[in-house]
């Protein structure tokens, strides 16, 4: 089975999965590896690691449709976790490879922007990648606002294609029923 655990950036997804790697003994591959891979392996593909996750979907799409291929050819139950993977990537793979792939995206469009921010600076020591402690409270505001304003735009995609969306308020509160839907337990 292949588990996709997707979503907005900063909603938990990390944090999430390593609690699935230690209760259900899987193994991970993060969308960051594989565009940092592709970047760094061959800059005649343009990535463009620095422009907003959809686009860096877009361009991932091709390898991450053939990396979750092979994966279901050899058979291995593994969780795929990052925010590189679209509500029609699943979708379609879903379709194609029916029972044999889960998912959930999380996302945070309930969320108040100056709540969000508060809470990243407040838990950046505990973040695997807290890339946005170089803004000013004025930026992070912005960037919040601006991944909330995502989070619907990624509630809506998901309703389209059919996909689990949760709304993560409290990672920590959250963790237990976000696992559970992802794995239906």
């Amino acid at each position: 089975m292949i588990y996709i655990l997707a979503g907005i950036a900063k909603s938990g997804k990390s944090k999430i999965a390593l609690a699935i790697l230690e209760q259900k003994k899987l193994r991970m591959i993060s969308t960051d590896w594989i565009m940092m891979m592709l970047y760094h392996g061959n800059k005649d593909l343009n990535i463009d690691i620095h422009k907003s996750d959809i686009s860096v979907s877009h361009m991932l799409e091709p390898y991450i449709e053939g990396l979750i291929q092979a994966l279901i050819d050899s058979k291995k139950d593994i969780l795929i976790e990052g925010v590189h993977i679209q509500p029609a990537l699943a979708r379609k793979m879903m379709d194609q490879y029916p029972n044999k792939i889960r998912s959930v995206f999380l996302g945070y469009k309930e969320m108040d922007a100056t709540t969000k921010a508060q809470e990243l600076r407040e838990h950046a020591e505990t973040m695997e990648n807290p890339w946005y402690m170089s803004m000013n409270d004025h930026e992070l505001y912005h960037l919040t606002t601006y991944m909330i304003h995502e989070s619907e735009k990624l509630y809506q995609t998901c309703l389209v294609h059919k996909q689990q969306y949760m709304e993560v308020k409290d990672v920590i509160k959250d963790q237990h029923q976000i696992i559970s839907a992802l794995f239906h337990t």
